[in-house]
């Protein structure tokens, strides 16, 4: 074939790639940028958008049935937590209209009911954390849930796998589930291992099957959940790798937050697991009574609920709990997040917040594990600046923290970050609480980390070298992407 027929073919596939993108009903700032990549990346661009960017739920990529048949149990078992709770923990909350409103927003966007009795501990970095779990795990009598994004091998790892084989010898039932691409170095022989020693393993979307890539690399199951028998439950920013407790880059040992739960909360943590653990595996005996043992409640009262969204559910929970956050915020919105690449809807609900007299702070790291990201933030920064958020840099190590905190009244402890992946496309899962105790622990965190941080101004921007100013914009057209 000569050149002109190729150029030909090539045409006929990049307008063909283009109608489908319009059709698709995306939103307008992610077709666009798709557009740019298809038209201005010769073959790189449509290989790029086969794996990326196709719209993989209306080609039945993900087994919607599957899903919603573990939904069908999701339903079921709030029903039946439900009942076995307590009046007093059930009970919507009544005594302040600005969380009565956020919890009902997060009730009609797929959240579970808030409920009371629960005890919640913030844990900050990583000797704390693992000290943590590792410790429930010690006491497990039933069964241990793990799922994690990142699983990497390491003096972590091998503490786990130690612990888990130990247990599952001793009778416990242990269940192990991992992300196909944030796991994605984890070797056979340690899952072998695992296996062989009675523990059940579970990958979600893995890369790779009978070598014949997989087109799922778009739709990432970016939680992390431990359960220890129905009891105490984790959740977080923290994944499972060494450089939680030693440094390993220039990026330095990871700031990171997670919570602690025992009460009502650890059942809908658990029933979220027991849904994407049935999805993986087909099988149903996590989908029973049984999983949720009796365990009587907390005496602190706290009230929380878990939030969990992913790109099978027509309603995005976790953008939607963030905005009623913002949108109901009368004082004060602290934020950490490593990665800072908003939608729209956020940062017009953080002008409007800063424009109706609400302190705005968000803080991040001034050092990045990506490249494009950080020139994407960049862009976002200076946005949000002129509008009035103070933006702070964490400078020691890097932040990976994914917290919201508002008006000394309610938090948000989970997995996902600011940007398009986690607002639409990953699965994800946040607590928020509603409790002033609790709200003045992380409080106090976000002011420990500020006071190693500093403040970014706009005359940055003004100072910024011709360059610079093209990398940041070639990065926000990408973000839609990122």
């Amino acid at each position: 074939m000569d050149f002109r027929l190729w150029s030909t073919i090539y045409f006929i596939l990049i307008a063909l790639l283009s109608v489908n993108l319009i059709m698709t009903g995306e939103r307008p700032t992610k077709t666009l940028a798709w557009l740019l990549v298809l038209v201005f990346m010769p073959i790189i661009g449509p290989l790029l958008y086969f794996t990326f960017g196709v719209n993989r739920k209306q080609y039945g990529f993900i087994n919607f049935q599957k899903r919603r048949r573990a939904k069908k149990y999701l339903v079921k078992a709030d029903h039946y937590l439900r009942e076995r709770l307590k009046t007093g923990e059930r009970e919507i909350i009544n005594s302040e209209r600005q969380l009565r409103n956020v919890e009902q927003v997060n009730l009609n966007s797929d959240a579970f009911r808030a409920s009371r009795n629960n005890d919640l501990l913030l844990l900050v970095d990583g000797e704390v954390t693992f000290r943590a779990i590792l410790n429930a795990l010690e006491k497990a009598e039933h069964f241990i849930h793990i799922q994690y994004y990142i699983f990497e091998e390491g003096e972590l790892a091998d503490r786990f796998a130690e612990l888990m084989i130990r247990k599952a010898r001793a009778g416990v039932k242990v269940r192990f589930l991992y992300d196909g691409v944030g796991s994605i170095r984890l070797s056979r022989d340690y899952l072998e291992r695992l296996r062989d020693n009675g523990i059940e393993t579970e990958c979600f979307f893995p890369l790779y099957v009978n070598r014949v890539m997989r087109w799922q690399i778009n739709y990432r199951n970016h939680r992390k959940i431990v359960v220890v028998d129905g009891k105490t439950g984790f959740t977080g920013g923290i994944n499972v790798s060494d450089k939680y407790i030693r440094e390993q880059d220039e990026l330095g040992v990871w700031h990171d937050h997670h919570v602690q739960l025992s009460g009502p909360a650890v059942w809908h943590l658990n029933a979220v697991f027991s849904i994407d653990w049935y999805y993986c595996s087909g099988k149903e005996d996590v989908l029973t009574e049984e999983n949720f043992l009796d365990k009587g409640s907390s005496s602190t009262g706290k009230i929380a609920q878990v939030i969990a969204s992913g790109p099978d559910s027509a309603i995005p929970s976790v953008l939607n709990q963030i905005l009623a956050m913002i949108n109901h915020a009368e004082r004060y919105i602290y934020i950490i997040n490593p990665y800072v690449v908003p939608d729209a809807l956020i940062i017009k609900a953080l002008e409007i917040a800063v424009r109706g007299g609400v302190d705005v702070r968000i803080l991040l790291p001034s050092k990045s594990d990506s490249i494009l990201v950080k020139w994407a933030m960049r862009s976002y920064l200076e946005e949000l600046l002129r509008v009035g958020v103070k933006i702070m840099q964490y400078r020691p190590r890097f932040l990976h923290g994914k917290v919201i905190l508002v008006d000394d009244v309610m938090a948000s402890i989970g997995t996902a970050n600011l940007d398009i992946r986690s607002l639409y496309q990953n699965y994800e899962i946040n607590v928020l609480v509603y409790d002033r105790d609790f709200a003045q622990q992380v409080k106090e965190a976000f002011y420990r980390s500020c006071e190693e941080a500093t403040e970014m101004v706009l005359t940055y921007y003004k100072n910024l070298s011709g360059i610079n100013k093209l990398k940041y914009q070639f990065g926000k057209i990408l973000s839609p992407l990122m």
